[in-house]
């Protein structure tokens, strides 16, 4: 109960004497019910940043940074609001502490990509180049089976299928 009593004073903090939109009201009121709720902070951060509230602004970041520091996107907007208010160096700081975490991230995204590529490789030896053949009708193909690619093909299924284990996983 104390978490929650301590979020309420940060939002009624950051609230201002300006009247409210719908929109800020409604994340202000899921605030007041999901307090520790890390996206609807930047949500409202966001938010207050696109009508030039700055200082409320930077203070929700803060918060949703505070509750959860991953997102780099959390980052990359508190350091465009530092941009806005002039703090130039502090916004500097953001970007190159994200700048490994995020190098880190796109060389996982691209192992993965290479793994996916492979997989699908393998998987592709098990469609027949006879259904991309102009010479493949619905009755089957026209050249009785006797062409290159076709044999290519059976070749290549033959090569994955000794190189894979027992188990059906490649060794």
């Amino acid at each position: 109960m104390t978490q929650r009593e301590d979020a309420s004073k940060t939002i009624q903090s950051i609230s201002s004497d300006r009247p409210s939109t719908v929109i800020e009201s409604d994340l202000r009121m899921r605030l007041r019910t999901f307090p520790r709720d890390a996206q609807t902070w930047y949500a409202l951060g966001s938010y207050l940043h696109s009508f030039g509230r700055l200082d409320e602004a930077e203070e929700a970041l803060r918060k949703a940074i505070s509750l959860n520091p991953g997102p780099a996107h959390f980052l990359e907007e508190l350091a465009r609001i530092l941009m806005d208010l002039g703090r130039l160096d502090e916004a500097y700081q953001l970007y190159d502490k994200r700048a490994p975490s995020s190098i880190d991230a796109l060389r996982g995204e691209i192992d993965v990509l290479r793994r996916m590529e492979a997989a699908a490789d393998e998987n592709a030896v098990a469609i027949s180049p006879c259904i991309d053949c102009s010479d493949y009708t619905y009755y089957g193909c026209s050249k009785d089976g006797a062409c290159d690619s076709i044999n290519r093909w059976r070749t290549r299924v033959r090569q994955v299928a000794t190189q894979r284990s027992p188990d059906g996983h490649s060794k």
